[in-house]
């Protein structure tokens, strides 16, 4: 997008960011990323400051979009988002030379608000364990509570990301779902995911039983099993 390509002087906020999202971001973000972008410049951004014109648009404006947010119960991590959008967007303006400076940069972001995680305890886990004995998903709740990883994570493994022997196990994608209606789709781990987690003797006993179930349905269906290399393929 170039400024001959627009009258810059009448170019609104919501103009701008629907072709800066098809010009700039699209083809250079993960899917989601995109999908996630979209979303907040569709609800958050647009229906408040749209119609603005890029040029006219205020520090202001901004500090007020947000407060409206907070005060409507949007979380705060949410509004941050939208705010890392909006500054993303108009940084681009800044270089293609369509507004002077980047007014997302005086702006005061809400504080985030760190939520008490109430793990299970020894008693729940063991409970947890006894009532998914024999499950087809028990190795998913024993990984769950054994290493922390995140549901699409644990619905990302394969068999050569795990090393039994070792006892050792390494992440590089997880399992997402695509916004409107896409299904379910793979896609790498950002690099600061990636990772390899030493695994407890529980897990790796856990995994033992399932690699030796998901033989058995292997056979039961003459060889030919879905997602052979998965882990835990969905159900």
């Amino acid at each position: 997008m170039r400024e001959s390509t627009f009258d810059a002087g009448k170019l609104t906020l919501g103009e701008y960011l629907t072709r800066w999202l098809e010009d700039s971001v699209r083809g250079n973000v993960r899917h989601r990323t995109l999908d996630n972008y979209r979303m907040h410049v569709r609800c958050h951004i647009i229906p408040a400051l749209g119609r603005i014109k890029l040029k006219t648009l205020s520090s202001a404006n901004v500090q007020a979009l947000y407060r409206a947010k907070l005060d409507i119960g949007l979380a705060p991590s949410t509004v941050r988002y939208t705010h890392a959008v909006l500054h993303r967007a108009l940084k681009q303006a800044v270089r293609w030379g369509l507004v002077p400076r980047n007014v997302c940069e005086a702006v005061d972001l809400p504080k985030l608000e760190r939520a008490e995680v109430n793990a299970l305890s020894p008693t729940e886990v063991q409970a947890l364990f006894s009532a998914a004995r024999g499950d087809r998903l028990e190795a998913l709740y024993v990984l769950a509570v054994h290493t922390g990883l995140r549901i699409g994570e644990l619905l990302g493994l394969r068999w050569g990301d795990v090393d039994l022997e070792a006892g050792k196990l390494r992440v590089a994608r997880q399992l997402q779902r695509v916004r409107g209606g896409g299904g379910l789709a793979f896609s790498p781990t950002k690099n600061s995911s990636r990772r390899t987690i030493k695994l407890t003797t529980t897990a790796v006993e856990a995994l033992r039983r399932h690699r030796a179930r998901q033989a058995e349905e292997k056979l039961k269906l003459g060889g030919l099993y879905r997602d052979q290399d998965m882990i835990l393929p969905p159900p």
